[in-house]
């Protein structure tokens, strides 16, 4: 439960508000980038990054010895790069991705949608599924701490009267939010928390295979405690997702940095981006944890994991798979000041434990392409076949992308040919590259 308000707080003049086919993702061919008002706020897909930001990114490069992990690029919407150390923690755009990042976690429901259930089954449906996701996919990096307030918090007014649909703006965020306080200030603290969670009742608007609601705002404070805690990194859950828990380990990692890997404006092209290989891509794949290059960003993988490849190589390398702790996880080959290859090995193993192939997968990422319009490209290495289309009524082609033993590759673009030349006894991949 979280900690009550103390005896003395008092409210403040800030919380008024003004009046006011089957697979879900296929709902989201509407989705859109827009700028929306005088804050200049930048809607994309499920994240919503606020203006203005702080600190800013800074476009220094990388340190000589990280010439592989490549600078987000400034103005780029959730950059693929890395950000600055002071884009995390308080008041920063990001949270915290390593040690404990506290989590607290409320329950609303409305005047015309009362809950169906109780608090308690509702928070259920995403813990402690979420914290372990988080545990598993960080090798324990992460220590995901959710503090619940088990009771639903009734909005003033209902849910109509917000106006939220598919892509819903900054003003409606802010209505809700400055509404929230205004019923829940006064006795629950707001203070010390990296991350709001906020799971509405699931009869809330639309269901989740009509139109997709749940959505992410970070970068600037919605509204302000009574205590000076700001609103800032806010996750709403909608609906009953099909990806279950997914949905919001997908939502918190836009609040950790990560963007959205599908296509936003053209939601089928996400089968020839990332497909069902990253939780930011299809929350509800069958491959569901993240790229290694998530993983290095957020600091779950040290530097001495990665074999940065920079100038001419003609050399074996040993991969451990992106779900087992230790070991050299990826292959990473900048071929431009905005884009890298990666070559990591994918087991069926922890969150992948359903995936539909074990194999080496290749992947681009693209440091200048904003989120949700395709900042990773998975090379498909059987591009005329798709495989466990039981998955998905479409997004299956990339499932049997990973290369195994005895293919090669060639790209042009990083001037490199890799050959998967076979296991070791321990089950790692070796893999030779050539770069001229």
């Amino acid at each position: 439960m979280a900690s009550p308000k103390r005896p003395d707080a008092t409210p403040s003049g800030t919380q008024g508000a003004g009046p006011g086919g089957g697979r879900r993702r296929l709902t989201r061919t509407g989705l859109r980038c827009a700028a929306l008002g005088a804050l200049g706020l930048l809607v994309v897909g499920s994240t919503v990054s606020a203006g203005p930001r702080a600190p800013a990114l800074h476009a220094s490069p990388p340190p000589a010895a990280r010439p592989c992990a490549l600078r987000a690029v400034p103005g780029v919407a959730m950059s693929e790069g890395f950000p600055d150390d002071s884009s995390r923690g308080p008041g920063a755009e990001f949270a915290p991705s390593t040690g404990t990042v506290r989590a607290l976690t409320l329950l609303i429901d409305f005047p015309d949608a009362p809950a169906p259930y109780s608090a308690a089954e509702r928070y259920g449906e995403f813990f402690p599924a979420v914290k372990k996701w988080y545990a598993v996919s960080s090798y324990g990096r992460l220590n995901y701490e959710s503090t619940p307030v088990l009771r639903y918090i009734r909005m003033p007014r209902p849910f109509t009267a917000y106006g939220i649909g598919r892509g819903y703006g900054w003003d409606a965020h802010t209505e809700m939010m400055r509404d929230l306080l205004r019923v829940a200030d006064h006795d629950i603290d707001f203070s010390g928390y990296d991350i709001l969670n906020i799971l509405v009742t699931p009869n809330a608007g639309p269901p989740a295979d009509e139109a997709v609601l749940s959505v992410t705002w970070t970068g600037a404070s919605a509204a302000t405690t009574d205590d000076g805690a700001h609103l800032d990194k806010v996750s709403l859950i909608y609906g009953h997702d099909q990806s279950g828990p997914r949905v919001l380990s997908h939502e918190n990692g836009h609040a950790l940095g990560l963007p959205d890997l599908y296509a936003a404006d053209d939601f089928p092209r996400t089968d020839r981006l990332a497909g069902q290989w990253d939780s930011m891509s299809l929350d509800w794949g069958l491959q569901g944890d993240l790229f290694t290059w998530h993983k290095w960003k957020l600091g779950w993988i040290d530097d001495r994991q990665i074999a940065c490849v920079t100038g001419r190589t003609d050399a074996t390398y040993t991969l451990r798979a992106d779900e087992v702790r230790g070991g050299l996880k990826a292959i990473v080959v900048p071929y431009s000041r905005t884009g890298v290859f990666v070559l990591e090995a994918r087991q069926q193993l922890g969150n992948d434990r359903d995936a539909c192939r074990a194999g080496v997968l290749a992947y681009r990422v693209r440091t200048d392409v904003d989120s949700g319009k395709g900042p990773v490209t998975v090379v498909d290495a059987h591009p005329h076949t798709s495989a466990c289309d039981f998955s998905s009524g479409a997004f299956n082609s990339l499932n049997d992308a990973p290369f195994a033993v005895g293919q090669s590759y060639t790209d042009p673009a990083a001037q490199l040919t890799f050959t998967v030349l076979g296991r070791t006894a321990a089950g790692e991949w070796r893999i030779h590259v050539t770069r001229r």
